[in-house]
C-alpha cells in the first residue's frame, strides 16, 4: 500500500476564498477512515490518529500534499489543538480550501478539546471535539467508511492484493486491514515521521469477522507511514460469503463496519441472495452483468403512545432496480445482495440520519431503462411502481399505509395493507431502452411470527440481544433490524444494523460488537409519536427468478419486518 494511495483515499478537492477568515464546519472534525459522526460512540478522535477537517477557506484552492517529515504549517495552513491546558501543533498531511487532514499529536490530553485552523494569517473560531485514547476507523474502497474495506489478502511478501468479491480470501488466511485510531505513539516518538512497525494497544484489540472473533497477529503502525495503522488477522472458520462484516472493538468503542469476501477455496465468493460465483467470474474476465430485482416490502411498526396505548402502523412499498455491474462497481460497492443485506449468519452496521433508514452506497451501478413504470397486480388490486426522478433504473411506490387508531377518530388507511398472502404478477408494458417488456409472477408466503417480542423492551448494547421466531418461507431467510437515534430530530445521527439468518434457525443473537456501534437512546424514548429506537424481526423470501430481454438475470423477493420501539442502553 503506497503513500499515494493513502493520500488518494483521504483527499477530495473543494475550493474557497483565500483571504477571508477560515471556518470549520459544526461536526466537521472526523476520523479520516470511518467519517463517523461525533454524535456516535465511535466519533471521537484518538491520540496519534489521522483526522480530517471540513470547512471553508482553510487552505489553497489546489491541494497541497506534505512529505516527510510532516510539517505543522503547509501552504499557509496551520492547525492547533487545545486540550487539558495544552496547545499543540498538528502535523499536516494535506490541505486545501474545503478540507484538510492532520495527525492528532499522541500526547494530546484526553477529554474535551478545541481546534483552530489558521490560513494566511487568519484564524477560525475554535471548534469543539473529543479526544480519546483509542477509537479506530477502517478505510473503505468507496472512501465513505462503508462497503468493502481497504483490506488485503496476504499471499506472500510480494503479493498482497486487495480483498474483493472477485478476489476472495479463504478461512485460515492472513489478511491485512488498514485504518487509523489504535492510539498514540510512546513519548519521545515523533508523530510526523515515517513510523517503524510498532504495536499499539494490541492486547486490547478485538477484531470480529462475521460475528466471530479473529486471531490478531499484529495491531500497530503501518511501517513507513505516519498515523496509519494496520491489523493483521486470520480469517476464522465458519464464515463464507461476499459481504462478511468486519469490525474492531477496543474497550466499548466499535469501529465502522466494512466487509470482506470469503470463499472456502478463495477465488470468487457467493451468497444465496447475491450474485453467483459464475456471474462474478464473468465480470472478473472483463464482462458485465445486467440484473433486475423487484421487491415487495412491508414494515409494521408498533409504537406506544401516551393515553392511547400500543398502536401498529403498516407501510407497504414496492421497489424495482435494473442495473449493470462491472468489476469496478462489484469491487467497491456495498450492495451485492438483492435485498441489500449481509451474508448469512452475519450483521452489518451503517449510520445516517433519522430520515435515512437504508444505506446509501456511493458506488452505484449504471442504471438500465426498463420503461415508464412497473405494473403490479395482486389480491388487493393493481398498482404502478413509478420511476425515481433523476435515477435511471430505479422504481418505487407506497402501496398502502395505515393502522393508526385514535379513540373517537376513524382509522387511517387500510389496516390489512396491500401485501397479503397470494399471487402477484409484474410487467413493464412494452419496456424501455435497455430492458424489453417482461411478465413475471410471485407467490407471497405466510409471515414470520416473532415469538419473544413482548419480553424485549430495552436492549443492553453491551450484552447483545437474542430474538426467536417461527414461520416464514421455509426456504427463505430472517432479517433482524434495529436502529437508535441520538435525539428526537430528523437531523439526529442514527445507527442502524441488519442481520440475516436462515428461517430454519429459529433464533439469532445480535452481538454486543454490533450494538455498541449504535448511540444509546435518550431516556424515555420508548414512548411517543416519533420512535427513535426500534428492534425488528421479519422474513425474506427465497428469490424467484424471471427473465427479460436485455437482462442477464432477474429476481423477485418479498420482505416483511415487524418493529417495536425499544430503548438501547
Amino acid at each position: 500500500m503506497n503513500r499515494y494511495f493513502l493520500y488518494a483515499v483521504l483527499s477530495a478537492a473543494m475550493c474557497g476564498s483565500l483571504f477571508a477568515q477560515p471556518a470549520v464546519n459544526d461536526g466537521g472534525i472526523l476520523n479520516a477512515a470511518s467519517y463517523a459522526s461525533p454524535q456516535l460512540p465511535g466519533g471521537a478522535i484518538a491520540q496519534g490518529s489521522i483526522f480530517v477537517v471540513f470547512g471553508a477557506r482553510m487552505g489553497p484552492a489546489a491541494i497541497a500534499l506534505a512529505g516527510f517529515p510532516l510539517p505543522s504549517t503547509l501552504a499557509g495552513t496551520n492547525v492547533k489543538v487545545t486540550s487539558g491546558g495544552q496547545t499543540l501543533d498538528c502535523p499536516l498531511v494535506y490541505t486545501l480550501a474545503g478540507q484538510l487532514a492532520a495527525i492528532l499529536p499522541s500526547q494530546t490530553p484526553v477529554g474535551n478539546a478545541t481546534l483552530t485552523v489558521t490560513f494566511s494569517g487568519q484564524s477560525s473560531t475554535p471548534r469543539s471535539f473529543r479526544v480519546v485514547a483509542s477509537s479506530f476507523g477502517t478505510f473503505s474502497l468507496n472512501q465513505g467508511g462503508s462497503g468493502p474495506g481497504v483490506i488485503t489478502n496476504y499471499e506472500s511478501q510480494t503479493s498482497q492484493p486487495i480483498n474483493t468479491a472477485l478476489k476472495a480470501a479463504k478461512p485460515g488466511q492472513t489478511l491485512i486491514l488498514y485504518g487509523t485510531g489504535l492510539g498514540g505513539l510512546p513519548a519521545g516518538t515523533p508523530d510526523n515521521g515515517a513510523a517503524p512497525a510498532l504495536a499499539i494497544n494490541q492486547s486490547s484489540v478485538e477484531l470480529y469477522v462475521g460475528g466471530r472473533r479473529a486471531s490478531v497477529a499484529y495491531a500497530g503502525r503501518a511501517p513507513g507511514f505516519a498515523g496509519l495503522d494496520q491489523i493483521n488477522f486470520v480469517v476464522p472458520n465458519g464464515v463464507d460469503g461476499c459481504s462478511i462484516p468486519v469490525g474492531i472493538k477496543i474497550g466499548n468503542i466499535v469501529s465502522n463496519y466494512t466487509t470482506i469476501a470469503v470463499a472456502q477455496n478463495g477465488g470468487t465468493c457467493q451468497d444465496p441472495l447475491g450474485l453467483t460465483s459464475a456471474q462474478l467470474d464473468r465480470i472478473a474476465n472483463g464482462g458485465t452483468l445486467k440484473l433486475g430485482s423487484i421487491a415487495l416490502v412491508r414494515a409494521e411498526v408498533e409504537i406506544t403512545l401516551p393515553f392511547i396505548g400500543t398502536q401498529s402502523i403498516k407501510t407497504d412499498t414496492g421497489t424495482a432496480s435494473f442495473v449493470e455491474y462491472t468489476a469496478q462497481t462489484i469491487n467497491s460497492g456495498a450492495q451485492l445482495s438483492v435485498g441489500g443485506v449481509s451474508s448469512i449468519g452475519t450483521c452489518f452496521v451503517f449510520t445516517g440520519t433519522a430520515s435515512q433508514v437504508t444505506p446509501v452506497d456511493p458506488i452505484r451501478p449504471r442504471g438500465l431503462d426498463a420503461g415508464i413504470g412497473i405494473n403490479v397486480t395482486g389480491p388487493k388490486g393493481a398498482k404502478i411502481l413509478k420511476q425515481t426522478p433523476g435515477l435511471i433504473g430505479s422504481y418505487s411506490e407506497t402501496l398502502a399505509s395505515g393502522g393508526l387508531s385514535i379513540p373517537g377518530a376513524p382509522s387511517s388507511g387500510d389496516p390489512e395493507g396491500y401485501i397479503v398472502a397470494g399471487n402477484y404478477t409484474f410487467n413493464n408494458g412494452s419496456g424501455g431502452a435497455d430492458v424489453r417488456g417482461f411478465t413475471a409472477s410471485f407467490t407471497q408466503a405466510q409471515p414470520v411470527v416473532w415469538t419473544n417480542k413482548a419480553v424485549i423492551t430495552t436492549v443492553n448494547r453491551g450484552q447483545g440481544v437474542t430474538v426467536n421466531w417461527t414461520g416464514g418461507d421455509p426456504n427463505g431467510f430472517i432479517q433482524i433490524y434495529g436502529f437508535s437515534s441520538s435525539a428526537v430530530s430528523e437531523n439526529a445521527v442514527t445507527g442502524f444494523f441488519s442481520c440475516l439468518e436462515r428461517s430454519s434457525a429459529g433464533s439469532f443473537n445480535v452481538p454486543a460488537a454490533i450494538l455498541l456501534a449504535l448511540p444509546p437512546s435518550p431516556a424515555g424514548s420508548a414512548t411517543g409519536f416519533t420512535p427513535i429506537g426500534a428492534l425488528g424481526v421479519g422474513g425474506v423470501s427465497a428469490p424467484r427468478e424471471f427473465t427479460a430481454g436485455g437482462l442477464d438475470s432477474g429476481t423477485i423477493v418479498s420482505t416483511s419486518v415487524t418493529l417495536k420501539t425499544v430503548e438501547y442502553q
